[in-house]
């Protein structure tokens, strides 16, 4: 098991556009890249195994308040963690087969995402 301590920004929320020439650009929110920043040394950290191909993903969701948000966008950012740090192929269905998306209530010491597979 795999966990992933903090508040969990989402991805696409909040970008921040930026101009080069005529053409617009999108980037992520300086939240989503401090997190991803600390999310990816906390997985160093834990020296988490690689995916195993097509077995299934559940991430349990803990969370710091009663705050609403949007499941998905955490675990796309989660998600988007894992290949970027080379734990996950892709995360397209073909590689993924399953991904179980459950939010185990409110721990306000500790939120986190508690991934396994």
């Amino acid at each position: 098991m795999i966990k992933l301590t903090g508040r969990i920004p989402s991805k696409k929320n909040s970008k921040i556009m930026s101009c080069r020439g005529a053409r617009p650009l999108l980037f992520p929110s300086s939240k989503y890249t401090a997190w991803h920043k600390d999310a990816s040394l906390q997985l160093k950290e834990q020296k988490a195994e690689k995916f195993p191909e097509r077995g299934g993903i559940a991430l349990n969701f803990f969370m710091p308040d009663n705050r609403k948000c949007d499941l998905t966008n955490k675990a796309e950012s989660v998600m988007d963690l894992l290949v970027d740090n080379g734990l996950l192929e892709d995360d397209c269905w073909q590689i993924t087969g399953m991904v179980a998306l459950t939010c185990e209530g409110i721990d306000k010491e500790n939120p986190r995402v508690e991934i396994t597979w």
